[in-house]
This record gives structure tokens, C-alpha cells and sequence, in this order.
């Protein structure tokens, strides 16, 4: 644990998580080393260690997860709610090194941010013949709205929820969407945001050599947008 005068201690290289704090003369800053990151808080300068977490006023942390995502977040005393930003590590420490701050800046005209930066890696699928049923319960277990089918690693088309509930079949092959428009990892993410509005469709694959990588969803790119 170690305690900076907020005034003068962040002069120079700040951290994630102490970027841009703010405090009074009278406070001073405790920033904890955790599993994963820091912890800064904010306290009335001479605060004991051991009245820390009670009297914090400002709660801000950096922390890498196992998911290879970063969450960044600050915690007003007063408040009732909370800033957070959830990305993926890869776009979190480019955008460290190119100089980048973070949710509490404003964002800078040189984002470059591509399809392979906030795509989902983790995809549910399905083989082409899987049942409907099998489907509608992966669905229903993941929380999704939509799978990609694949034979073998070959995308070969996508089931949504309206495929289930409004088309008739046995198997996955036999309701899903055919004709599937899947977009290169290098594609900017406004061109994606393009194409789903252009398209009237939910989802995206990220597609490698005919091959699924990722997933975008519009849910991916409303939290973009507020990430900036």
C-alpha cells in the first residue's frame, strides 16, 4: 500500500487508474496492488489505514481479468451509480501506448479501432445437424439471440432466435440463414456499424479464411460507443 499527495504525486507517467484523479488539497490518494491491477482511493489526508475503505470518497481501478479483458472503473461516495469501461487487453494497451486514456478523456481523432478489437472470441455454435431443439436450448442457455453453424471450421450459416420460432425443421441446416455476410478482422469498426444498419441484421462473424474468429453484435458496438 503506498499514499500520494493527489497534487503532486501523479506528475509525469500516471496509471490507469490514477489518470485524472481529482481531490481536494486536504485528501490524499491510497493505491492498493491487487490481483490483476491497483485499487486507488481517494481519503482525507491521515486517514488510518484501517478506516480506509469507510472513509474513501473516490473508489477508481485498473484490472486486468482472466478473460483477457480490462475493466476500468470509479466509484463516487455520493453517487449511485458508477463509470466503468470493459475492453479487450489487446485495444486497452494500444491505446496506452499511442497515449491514450481511458473512459475519462475525451476521445482522440486517431482511433483506429478494428473488428478484431471488440469482437467476442468465445462463440457458441453448432453443427449443421443439430437439432432445433439442441439449438433453441443453447440459445436459451447463453443468453444469445443468434449462433453461428459450422461444419467442421467452416462457417456455413447463422441461426437467430426468429429462425427457431418462425421456420420449420428438424435440424439447424434446415432453418438457418444461408446467406451469411461476415466481415475481415481489419475492418474498421465504423464500416461494421455500417453494414448492420445497412442490413437491418443484429450480428456480424469475423471471419478468417472462411473460418469464424469472433462475433460482433450490436450490443458489442453500443458499448464501443460508450466506451468513447
Amino acid at each position: 500500500m503506498k499514499r500520494f499527495n493527489i497534487q503532486s504525486a501523479f506528475v509525469g507517467e500516471p496509471t490507469a487508474s490514477q489518470e485524472g484523479l481529482e481531490a481536494d488539497d486536504d485528501q490524499e490518494a491510497v493505491v492498493l496492488r491487487v490481483r490483476g491491477g491497483e485499487l486507488t482511493l481517494v481519503v482525507p489526508s491521515g486517514t488510518p489505514d484501517e478506516q480506509i475503505v469507510q472513509r474513501c470518497g473516490v473508489l477508481r481501478g485498473a484490472l486486468r481479468l482472466e478473460n483477457e479483458r480490462v475493466l476500468t472503473f470509479e466509484v463516487h461516495g455520493d453517487a449511485v451509480g458508477a463509470f466503468f469501461e470493459d475492453e479487450p487487453t489487446r485495444l486497452h494497451d494500444r491505446r496506452e501506448a499511442e497515449g491514450g486514456v481511458g473512459m475519462l478523456a475525451a476521445a482522440s481523432g486517431r482511433d483506429a479501432t478494428l473488428a478484431r478489437d471488440i469482437m467476442v472470441t468465445e462463440v457458441v455454435q453448432a453443427g449443421p445437424d443439430a437439432s432445433v431443439r439442441e439449438v433453441a436450448d443453447l440459445l436459451a442457455f447463453h443468453g444469445i439471440s443468434g449462433l453461428l453453424v459450422c461444419a467442421g471450421e467452416r462457417l456455413v450459416g447463422i441461426v437467430s432466435e426468429a429462425d427457431v420460432i418462425g421456420k420449420r425443421g428438424a435440424t439447424a441446416a434446415d432453418i438457418m440463414t444461408r446467406e451469411v455476410i461476415g466481415v475481415p478482422e481489419t475492418l474498421p469498426i465504423e464500416e461494421v456499424a455500417n453494414l448492420l444498419t445497412a442490413h437491418r441484421i443484429k450480428r456480424v462473424p469475423v471471419v478468417r479464411d472462411g473460418r469464424p474468429v469472433g462475433l460482433i453484435s450490436r450490443a458489442d458496438l453500443v458499448r464501443w460507443i460508450a466506451a468513447r
